[in-house]
């Protein structure tokens, strides 16, 4: 099906017929005036107009009006539109809640050898896991001793990943506001369908800061139907040596895995412990696996501009007509 974008060009289509009538009724008036009164050298004007007039008919009256019909329809904007179509696009609709307090800033990671801390751990794997999100929708929240939303639900992966790199520890502040970064995943979550509301729980530690208790922030998670997958971020104990011989410490001393289990558990998501690094890869792969839901059906129609082939013709129709003249 063919429209025109605008459609109120074609008054324009008589125009040349105004301006004629216009300019031979200003000729008549001319003409009843003695050539010699009007311009001294006016017989010297007369052939010139001659002259131009024997160019101008190169162009036929019926090809100049073609040109013209061409380049006003041009004007118009034609477009083609095509069948609707009906496009039903699956997304995931995930927040990212991510624990920047002090306790991240221990290295019992590793890559190659080199020790990295929690923090930069996390947020490195969590890049990869982001880049594989094409066309889903993501946020991000932090907490520490209070939660911000840091970047609001966006396919716009390339920004968050910009803004991810800005993260350091201690940015909002160093305990572990664990149910105040919750409960706002939530709220930014819950702006989306009831079936894609995922949050997405990592922390190295038990909640020891903020206003929301996380039993609160739960109780919001099942009222607003939010899935939460929770992740228990630290190695195991460990036997290290010092100048007082063998030690055994246990870096995860303070992860309260009980609650992130409960607060999955209740919320029908699930929990992982990440104790090294391949331990958090798999676990990013396994929520990559996470259910889908359909976003509502959309329908498009595909439209194709065509004014580009009318001034191609009109153009084309006027080197040929003066062509054509010039051999005359």
């Amino acid at each position: 099906m063919y429209q025109f974008v605008w459609p109120f060009v074609f008054l324009l289509l008589p125009l040349p017929l105004i301006l004629r009538q216009l300019l031979s009724a200003s000729n008549s008036e001319q003409q009843a005036m003695p050539g010699a009164l009007k311009v001294p050298f006016f017989e010297r004007l007369k052939k010139l107009g001659n002259q131009r007039s024997v160019s101008h008919r190169a162009l036929s009256p019926l090809l100049w009006t073609l040109v013209w019909i061409l380049f006003v329809t041009a004007a118009a904007r034609p477009v083609w539109i095509g069948d609707p179509i009906m496009q039903e696009k699956e997304v995931r609709n995930i927040v990212l809640t991510m624990d920047v307090s002090g306790s991240m800033e221990e290295e019992d990671f590793d890559v190659n050898g080199r020790p990295m801390t929690r923090l930069n751990m996390v947020k490195h794997l969590a890049q990869d896991f982001i880049q594989k999100r094409k066309g889903d929708n993501l946020g991000l929240v932090i907490f520490g001793s209070e939660a911000y939303t840091y970047t609001p639900l966006s396919p716009d992966t390339k920004s968050l990943l910009g803004l991810m790199d800005e993260i350091g520890i201690g940015i909002a502040g160093n305990q572990t506001a664990m149910g105040d970064g919750l409960a706002l995943a939530v709220q930014t979550v819950a702006s989306v369908p009831e079936k894609a509301r995922i949050v997405i729980l990592m922390s190295d530690g038990f909640a020891n800061a903020g206003v929301v208790q996380l039993e609160e922030a739960l109780q919001l998670a099942k009222k607003s139907n939010v899935k939460v997958y929770t992740i228990g971020i630290g190695s195991d104990r460990q036997t290290i040596q010092d100048f007082l011989g063998f030690v055994q410490i246990n870096p995860s001393l303070d992860l309260d895995e009980d609650a992130l289990k409960h607060v999955a558990a209740e919320t029908g998501g699930q929990y992982f412990r990440a104790k090294t690094t391949a331990d958090l890869q798999k676990i990013y792969n396994l929520i990559d696996e996470l259910e889908t839901t359909k976003a509502e059906e959309t329908t498009i129609r595909p439209r194709k501009e065509m004014a580009y082939w009318f001034i191609l013709a009109g153009l084309t129709l006027w080197m040929l007509g003066f062509l054509i003249g010039g051999r005359a």
